[in-house]
């Protein structure tokens, strides 16, 4: 169950691996057919600057075709058992799957994932959302909102959020060993932050950002707190509901609704529990919290990047937060829980995520307004030593009609 660390760092290399035509070195069968994108309640713009409503129209057959080759021949090429894809761009909305899961079961464009750390964006949206309605003061000490098990140094909302808080880190050897002992055991936040309370510090308070999913523990607390209500909820009814995404959930608060995709299970001993309703299973799902704890289908994800970025979601301004407070940080370029790159001269934002038997990425590029999302159940396809994802997402991008 290891934190399996993220960066958009790895894109330019990522990038280099698809500009070779990575993906056509692998077997192209015939295209399946494509579902159409559901089409979803959207929120409405908060800014002039919003982005238009995401267009719902099929892309191009060929497109379609091209995309789900790529697909198909990612699993005939066993660099996976299977996955899903979604995009959504000017030109048009694509969703689909190939391969199976764990359990043999054919992946579906709708089956649900863990999204493991793609839920910080999430998170940060609501703080800096509850920021603009003056419920929470980004630049004012966390222990003005929470009590922590540990000394904080004066640490900031903002410092937490862009991974500048010098916390402790994540308690990885502990829950490795205590999670596979009840699998039906609800981990809270509360539990986690003491849990890390021993572990080595990440840096220092203002410092070099270290990439740790206890601040994103600690900044769900503080919604909870603020709002007093749970952070699902509250989640819920800002974000979610607003903009019709139905089909992702905080965890486990919020139970995945079929159908779900089941994960590699681990070999040393077992996380994964299908029989639980949860991804991959309730103890583990519980331990996500803010920085790991949501599960999504792929055509929802990537609806989210594009409402988020574009700034249907929440205001314009806020979305500049997210995107060009950077520092650099141990995974690269951090913003306001958002990932940040520059390849060839083009930004792209979102987030990576590895955490308890799956990966996933979400992608945006501003530029062209366009979201890549692709969910595997496989550990470690976003790994630094591992950046498949990235490639993967930019070999989709890349297929793209381009205005």
């Amino acid at each position: 169950m290891s934190r399996i660390v993220r960066s958009l760092a790895l894109l330019a290399f990522a990038g280099s691996l698809a500009a070779c035509g990575t993906a056509a070195a692998t077997p192209t069968p015939t295209p399946t057919a494509t579902p159409t994108p559901i089409a979803t309640p959207v929120a409405s713009p908060s800014s002039s600057s919003a982005w238009p409503a995401p267009n719902d129209a099929a892309l191009p057959n060929a497109t379609v075709s091209s995309l789900q080759a790529t697909l198909d021949g990612w699993v005939s090429g066993h660099a996976v058992i299977g996955l899903s894809a979604a995009v959504v761009s000017p030109a048009g909305s694509w969703a689909s799957a190939a391969g199976v899961d764990a359990a043999g079961a054919a992946i579906k464009p709708t089956s649900a994932f863990s999204i493991a750390s793609v839920t910080k964006t999430f998170v940060a949206a609501e703080v800096l959302l509850l920021a603009s309605q003056g419920k929470i003061d980004l630049d004012a000490p966390v222990t003005k909102y929470v009590t922590l098990p540990f000394e904080t140094n004066g640490a900031t909302i903002r410092q937490l959020a862009t991974m500048m808080s010098g916390f402790p880190g994540e308690p990885e050897d502990a829950l490795n060993k205590q999670v596979p002992k009840d699998l039906s055991h609800v981990w809270t936040a509360q539990e986690l932050v003491t849990l890390a309370k021993d572990e080595p510090r990440l840096g220092t308070v203002g410092g070099s950002g270290m990439y740790n999913g206890v601040n994103y523990y600690v900044l769900g607390m503080v919604i909870e707190k603020v709002t007093s209500k749970p952070l699902a909820t509250v989640l819920r009814s800002d974000l979610l509901a607003p903009a019709g995404l139905n089909r992702i959930w905080m965890q486990p608060a919020e139970k995945p609704q079929a159908p779900l995709t089941v994960a590699v299970d681990r070999t040393d001993a077992k996380v994964v529990d299908p029989a639980s309703g949860y991804l991959p299973s309730l103890a583990s799902a519980s331990t996500g919290q803010g920085g790991a704890g949501m599960a999504a289908d792929a055509p929802s994800l990537a609806r989210w990047g594009y409402l988020l970025y574009g700034g249907r979601i929440i205001d314009g301004h806020l979305v500049e937060t997210m995107t060009a407070e950077a520092t650099e940080a141990d995974v690269g370029s951090y913003g306001f829980g958002t990932m940040i790159a520059v390849t060839d001269g083009v930004t792209i934002v979102g987030h990576l995520g590895g955490y308890i038997q799956y990966s996933s990425i979400l992608l945006v590029w501003p530029s062209s307004r366009t979201a890549v999302a692709l969910l595997v159940p496989v550990p470690g396809m976003s790994d630094r030593n591992n950046p498949t994802l990235p490639g993967w997402a930019i070999t989709l991008y890349q297929q793209l009609p381009k205005a």
